[in-house]
């Protein structure tokens, strides 16, 4: 039988509000992620050995994750090179956070304190 539940349906989204303008980002899928690393990666010669290695290019990663990670507005990557330096910035600072930050730990539930229980 096909799972059709997920073990954590719940994706991270924030909200960022810079110059005025309120940014909605959600955090994305290993599948969403993995095809960005993917678009992101490419072959170059190591000019010692002769021999093709594979590179990440991490500014061209993170700006097509911040541009998959817009809610609203939706950016494109027009819209994102025609911004403002800092404000871009604020918005590569919260995409890392929400995907390369630790995870918090949920705490269990409180156990009652001994003089709530027998007390009926």
């Amino acid at each position: 039988m096909a799972r059709t539940t997920t073990l954590a349906p719940d994706f991270l989204e924030e909200e960022v509000t810079v110059r005025g303008t309120t940014y909605r980002l959600r955090e994305l899928s290993i599948g969403d992620y993995d095809e960005l690393v993917k678009k992101a990666t490419h072959s170059i010669t190591n000019p010692i050995t002769g021999d093709d290695q594979e590179t990440v290019d991490n500014s061209l990663l993170l700006k097509l994750m911040v541009i998959r990670c817009s809610v609203e507005p939706k950016l494109t990557a027009e819209s994102l090179s025609a911004m403002p330096m800092r404000v871009v910035l604020k918005l590569n600072q919260t995409v890392n956070r929400m995907h390369y930050g630790d995870e918090p730990e949920s705490k269990p539930d409180a156990a009652p304190d001994e003089g709530e229980q027998g007390n009926a």
